[in-house]
């Protein structure tokens, strides 16, 4: 195994550069009018402007000192070990043989819109466990060293010798309809879009055949009827190629994986992607990745939820993927 070097994103730390170079001004700047001008009342110009000094100063070194030298996280890893750097020394040094590497993905949103992931990785050994913050790490730099530090498939030694003699070719089914609405739900949301079209309908021609109505009024109600109408469609339409993407089967050979009628050698394969089975509440997908920079996405549903599973066995179909594809082309999705 050739020696390889993971470190923390130059475009992470230009951004960390630059959103301390406004935010240490704006300390700067508004603390001593705010606290000690309005609050403690002072109002000497050389204590302000000597408090101004210093936060500029000290806010900028502690940025820069941040941002090249305590911040940045780099991983140097061979065959035998794992070393992590911090600024210019090695502050850490693991032997692969006697530990366990795992991570752990906080994805970070404010009301509802994504911001980022916060991404830690943990090495337990048999005398301590270590957090490390990848910080200013890529989502494809992290999912390279977690790829690397805990490859999928990999087996304890008292495991490999059974999993040559367990299953080693099987045929998963999907359901793509899991996801959509069924039976009793989907009869009463049915009922119910029937009643709201229904009663604005009804509304609309009561405004239309009194003379005296608003006209403005008629056109909140077809305004309403159509906003309405294109949630509709849109949640239809995203329903359907949610279906569409997802396989009704998937088979996994020593050689081959199947996808429905397409069939790929292991050896075409650059990568096979996977959403980790452990993730909740998060669309699962299969993402195949050619040597020849094909790239296709399969979506495999969702997360199990109150018992509604498009892939009932997708543990099972991580554990043996892992397993009979060769060593390194199997790798989770960290995102």
């Amino acid at each position: 195994m050739q020696p390889r070097v993971y470190a923390s994103g130059i475009a992470g730390r230009i951004a960390a550069l630059v959103g301390g170079a406004v935010a240490v001004p704006l300390v700067a700047i508004g603390l001593p009018l705010v606290v000690l001008q309005q609050i403690l009342g002072i109002r000497e110009q050389r204590i302000l402007i000597g408090v101004c000094v210093g936060i500029l100063v000290v806010g900028g070194i502690w940025v820069l000192v941040h941002v090249f030298v305590t911040g940045p996280v780099r991983f140097d890893t061979d065959a035998q070990t794992v070393r992590l750097r911090r600024g210019f020394r090695v502050t850490n040094e693991w032997q692969r043989a006697g530990t366990v590497f795992g991570s752990l993905v906080t994805r970070q949103s404010t009301n509802g819109i994504p911001t980022g992931s916060l991404r830690k990785i943990f090495a337990t050994t048999a005398g301590e466990r270590t957090e490390v913050p990848a910080t200013w790490f890529s989502a494809r730099t992290f999912n390279d060293l977690m790829a690397d530090l805990a490859p999928v498939g990999a087996l304890p030694a008292d495991a490999a010798a059974t999993a040559s003699t367990t299953e080693r070719s099987r045929t998963f089914a999907l359901d793509p309809k899991a996801g959509s609405l069924q039976g009793t739900v989907r009869s009463v949301v049915i009922v119910l879009l029937v009643g709201v079209f229904l009663s604005l309908a009804v509304f609309a021609w009561f405004l239309v055949s009194d003379p005296t109505s608003d006209p403005e009024a008629l056109v909140f109600v077809l305004a309403i009827a159509l906003f309405v109408t294109i949630v509709v469609i849109i949640v239809w339409i995203s329903g359907r190629r949610r279906a569409a993407r997802m396989p009704a089967a998937i088979t996994v050979t020593p050689s081959t994986l199947q996808i429905d009628d397409t069939t790929l050698y292991y050896g075409q394969l650059a990568s096979i992607e996977l959403t980790p089975p452990s993730y909740s509440g998060n669309r699962r997908t299969l993402a195949l990745v050619e040597k020849i920079g094909t790239r296709t996405v399969y979506a495999l549903g969702a997360a199990p939820v109150k018992g509604v599973q498009a892939f009932a066995d997708y543990d099972e179909f991580v554990e043996l993927l892992g397993r009979v594809a060769p060593a390194g082309v199997v790798r989770f999705d960290l995102r």
